[in-house]
């Protein structure tokens, strides 16, 4: 019996190791994929790995994850250990109370952390904002900044804040194991209570500061929400930029930085572990200090030089900092938004060498959730790359600049057709950026005949092989299509009647998932039959699995233009007008229009593209691909562009959405 549940037992821990470190083993896999699929393997490559090394925003992100994680850990060791001792000197009721307190950070769901410091930092801006106005209006000698931003400094307060009660914890229960009479008799020989803090309570608690100190920097390492939070528009974690490359697709070039990652945190817990053993062996935990060096330390020359010591590593420490962090922002800069993997990174490299000119490039995850930065403060852009309804939404509530096209003189490139449309019919606030088509993506070997209707979506032989759009525009936009109905309709009962064909069909289990960029890992594995989603996307899709095809239903689809904006009071405007004027380039049109497979506005780039397509890859572009790209004018007349909704309709989708349960 007791050998029967020691394989039971012993079994069940292998399922549960192998649970825990499949995905780990499949990611390290993968980063050597010469694809850029994660379910297709094409062959080992050490590719991906290049590509991370030369990557400016990886590079530039890891860059800030370590310096702020070390300032972070740095201040908030120091701070912790201090404020731990502080409560140790208190009364039981007065410390149980402050530990609870200490606690809450702690418990508190990240989310609430993080919109909370985002909510203080902007209210603290505004009213600095009005103080420095006055200030600076009823004196001279002293000129304070009157705009205040989310950057480095918030990021690292913030990083600071959440860091400080995970040192006070760790610091703490060394305190109270250690004997309180030792400090007194230190003192009563004659000790200060500095020489004190040195000699007694600093070797017994120092296994908690450490303790404290590597669990602090785990944690600003780690760390997203808050971070995405405060960081504004000027600074990216290593978390942040990966968050924004996933919003694409998950790349091997991910998985290469999570491999890395990977190595480095197994390998630091091998040397910790092989210390340990090591010294367990040899029956010591800590090598003791030279008394010659220990009682050199003890004489005044001795502690002189201590001090100076620790002041000059302190001077040293800031000055880098200052330095640092000056170097960055005497630099002129130019703060992107756009979606995730939406331009060739050449492109930045190429701007900044020839400008001169920064560019910090984050990502939204969709336009909502890009209008929900810009209205919270967290959003300190220059340049957006909002779609059509959302730019009219904006102009709408003031929130864009009108645009100096005396500085964008490329602008005469774009194709008239794409100029004055409804979005900014008077040509004032936006430049286009790329435009595109949504279809049906389908496996042609998963389908008893070509797709050419939206009807498809809703039908019950392929029930479980179906992916529906995981955000309500899109979605209910599927279905009002289907249903015949204008895809800007603000009419209630046209509404319900998409929302209840969209409920019916997923009662009745013909949706698999509601996705977004999961769609990309599903159809390339054949693990779905038939997906909704944007064209220049099937083609990316398509070369990791042949057997996709693309169709715009005959009953008609939306074409959308992303296009690029400035917002209001713009701190870096000169710059974003600098930057729109690139991009609106034939040159950068070419690059992005192949890195994106989307229509270029640029009339220049649109003609050029199968020639520019020969020349890069020896071969000819083919013309059902080229029509994917850019789809002709038979297919962009059955098809509608989105409008800003009244508010009212938007409440009303909000509504049906949450009602849907996705």
């Amino acid at each position: 019996m007791k050998r029967r549940n020691s394989i039971v037992s012993r079994v069940f821990t292998a399922l549960v190791f192998l649970f825990l470190y499949a995905p780990i083993f499949l990611l390290i896999v993968f980063s050597f994929n010469r694809g850029n699929s994660n379910v297709v393997w094409s062959g080992f490559s050490l590719d991906w790995y290049r590509e991370l090394f030369r990557n400016r925003l990886i590079m530039r992100s890891v860059y800030t994850t370590l310096l702020v994680s070390l300032l972070a850990t740095a201040i908030a060791t120091v701070a912790g250990t201090f404020a731990a001792i502080g409560f140790y000197s208190l009364r039981r009721r007065s410390r149980n109370l402050l530990n609870t307190v200490n606690n809450i950070p702690m418990m508190n769901a990240d989310i609430v952390t993080g919109v909370a410091m985002c909510l203080f930092f902007v209210a603290f801006f505004t009213f600095w904002s009005d103080f420095a106005i006055w200030f600076n209006g009823v004196q001279g000698l002293i000129v304070l900044p009157e705009r205040l931003t989310l950057g480095f400094g918030t990021l690292l307060i913030a990083h600071v804040t959440f860091n400080i009660p995970y040192v006070i914890l760790s610091v703490g229960p060394k305190l109270r194991q250690m004997d309180k009479n030792l400090v007194d008799a230190a003192m009563d020989l004659g000790c200060t209570w500095m020489q004190a803090f040195w000699k007694v309570i600093l070797p017994e608690i120092k296994p908690g500061i450490t303790s404290g100190a590597l669990t602090a920097f785990t944690m600003s390492v780690d760390d997203f929400i808050i971070s995405y939070f405060t960081a504004g528009s000027s600074s990216s974690t290593l978390a942040m930029t990966i968050y924004g490359m996933t919003k694409k697709r998950v790349t091997p070039e991910i998985n290469a930085i999570s491999t890395l990652l990977f190595i480095t945190v197994l390998a630091l817990l091998v040397v910790v572990n092989l210390r340990e053993a090591r010294a367990e062996r040899r029956g010591e935990e800590h090598r003791p200090v030279s008394s010659r060096f220990s009682q050199f330390f003890d004489t005044p020359r001795g502690r002189r030089l201590r001090r100076g010591a620790a002041g000059a590593l302190a001077a040293c420490f800031l000055a880098a900092v200052v330095l640092l962090t000056g170097a960055t922002n005497a630099q002129p800069v130019v703060n992107v938004c756009s979606w995730g993997e939406y331009i060739d990174e050449d492109l930045i490299t190429q701007f900044e060498e020839e400008t001169g000119i920064i560019v910090n490039y984050q990502t939204a995850e969709s336009n909502e959730t890009l209008y929900s930065l810009l209205k919270s403060g967290a959003g300190d852009y220059d340049v957006i790359v909002p779609s059509d309804y959302m730019i009219s939404q904006l102009i709408e509530e003031d929130m864009l600049s009108e645009l100096d096209f005396s500085q964008i003189p490329n602008y005469a490139l774009i194709s008239d057709r794409f100029k004055g449309l409804t979005y900014d019919p008077e040509e004032r606030y936006s430049v286009p950026y790329a435009w595109g088509t949504v279809g049906i993506i389908y496996n042609e070997t998963m389908v008893n005949e070509p797709v050419t209707s939206w009807s498809v979506l809703f039908d019950d032989q392929y029930a479980g092989n179906v992916l529906m759009f995981r955000n309500s525009r899109d979605a209910m936009a599927t279905a009002l299509g289907y249903l015949g109905y204008s895809l800007n309709t603000t009419d209630e009962a046209e509404l319900r009647e998409a929302f209840q064909l969209l409920k019916d069909a997923k009662n009745r289990g013909v949706y698999q998932s509601f996705v977004m960029d999961e769609i990309f890992q599903k159809l390339e594995g054949g693990n779905a039959a038939i997906g909704v989603y944007y064209a220049g996307d099937y083609l990316t899709m398509r070369e990791n699995n042949e057997d996709l095809c693309f169709a715009v239903p005959e009953e008609g689809s939306n074409w959308f233009m992303d296009a690029m904006c400035v917002l209001k009071d713009a701190p870096h405007y000169d710059e974003a007008m600098a930057w729109i004027n690139f991009i609106a380039s034939t040159e950068a049109n070419l690059a992005n229009m192949d890195y994106l497979w989307y229509g270029s506005p640029n009339q220049e780039a649109l003609e050029q593209y199968p020639a520019y397509y020969q020349e890069l890859y020896e071969e000819e572009l083919d013309q059902a691909d080229y029509d994917i790209i850019a789809a002709p004018p038979e297919v962009l007349d059955r098809c509608e562009a989105y409008l800003v909704l009244p508010f009212e309709t938007r409440q009303l989708y909000n509504e049906l959405w949450t009602e849907l349960g996705i």
